[in-house]
């Protein structure tokens, strides 16, 4: 339990993370009062921006490596 909780506290760290998700979030407000979309597209998008940040954060410890190795 505590590997969970250390890797969501580097990837609440990630300052790349935040600002992604204040953007998306900023923009989920902006088009939800402006056109109403199901909370189910919202949360879709939410899981697609969280996946796709871990997956750099994995490119990016692996491309780390690879220069450490080197």
């Amino acid at each position: 339990m505590k590997k969970v909780f250390e890797a969501v506290w580097n990837y609440l760290k990630d300052w790349k993370n935040l600002l992604s998700h204040t953007i998306v979030g900023v923009l989920i407000l902006v088009v939800g009062l402006s056109l109403p979309i199901l909370p189910v597209y919202r949360i879709g998008i939410l899981l697609l921006i969280v996946a796709l940040n871990i997956f750099r954060m994995r490119l990016s410890e692996r491309k780390s490596q690879r220069s450490t190795d080197e």
